[in-house]
């Protein structure tokens, strides 16, 4: 179907079949063989883009995949996300459709086991308008991003005077989200030098949010507020 070949493949590296996942936050992370995974749209021979179904069974070659919480559509042609879901055991399926959303006969299923035991405990001490911080996750890993997507683990993200960045969405690198993409779980913030000409002695609130390897946003996170002079 649509010039794809009968050995092409796509497959869940991320969860893996039968993992435990201590996060409602599920990231996912997809693999493709003999089929190009691009951005919806157009349809183009030997292409198309990831859709996973939730606790749904894939949609059959041919139909269109509907657009609801249990079909949920990665138009973008990214390979990677997170997905949201209640703790308790779930099905994932992986399904490539074409650029107008048809199905086809690729598919790769899992079965994960979701619980919601991770978390951040946060402490921090001022002095002028320096935050040292420290971070201590609990049932959770802090790692480089180097190390990728995998299934409990990520690193931290400081977002300043700001909200939290939504589920799924990459976390920006500006004056207000500062990226520890080395594993760091502790250090200092000089919020004047960070935030220049913004910056104003008195209270300011920073989230720490975990990201994917990939600087997707999760809601493992702890958030304080800080009175700087």
């Amino acid at each position: 179907m649509n010039g794809v070949g009968s050995d092409a493949s796509v497959s869940l590296a991320v969860p893996s079949d039968g993992a435990t996942l201590n996060s409602p936050y599920v990231q996912w992370k997809g693999s493709a063989s003999g089929v190009t995974i691009e951005e919806s749209g157009t349809v183009n021979e030997g292409a198309g883009h990831y859709h996973i179904m939730v606790d749904a069974d894939p949609v059959e070659p041919g139909e269109t995949i509907p657009s609801d919480d249990q079909h949920i559509h990665y138009g973008t042609g990214q390979n990677n996300g997170v997905l949201e879901l209640e703790p308790g055991d779930h099905t994932l399926h992986l399904q490539v459709a074409d650029g107008k959303h048809t199905a086809m006969a690729l598919t790769d299923t899992v079965e994960v086991t979701v619980e919601d035991t991770a978390s951040l405990d946060l402490s921090t001490s001022v002095e002028g308008s320096v935050v040292e911080w420290d971070v201590t996750a609990e049932n959770y890993t802090i790692e480089p991003s180097s190390e990728g997507i995998n299934g409990n683990s990520g690193h931290l993200h400081a977002v300043i005077d700001t909200d939290h960045v939504p589920v799924g969405d990459v976390i920006p690198s500006d004056a207000n989200h500062i990226h520890y993409g080395d594993g760091s779980t502790s250090g200092s913030i000089d919020l004047a030098e960070q935030l220049g000409d913004a910056y104003e002695p008195g209270e300011h609130t920073i989230h720490f949010q975990v990201g994917t390897g990939t600087h997707r946003a999760t809601m493992v996170h702890a958030h304080t507020t800080v009175t700087t002079e």
